[in-house]
């Protein structure tokens, strides 16, 4: 059995998370192209959507 309160901790971590990325992601975007070995939009991008796929495991989880 999944503990929900272990579930609403986990989604509300994801929720920060989401959030850091959002504003990391404004940051990057604000500093322009600062180091060309890496993209950093588009590896924030990647970690946004494995957070969305997280955030839907938990949903799953909560209508079980």
């Amino acid at each position: 059995m999944i503990d929900p309160g272990e579930l609403e901790r986990l989604g509300s971590a994801l929720r920060l998370a989401e959030s850091a990325l959002e504003e990391a992601l404004e940051a990057a975007a604000n500093l322009g192209d600062f180091d060309h070995r890496f993209d950093v939009p588009r590896a924030l991008g990647g970690a946004q959507r494995l957070i969305g796929n997280a955030e839907e495991a938990v949903r799953a989880a909560r209508e079980r």
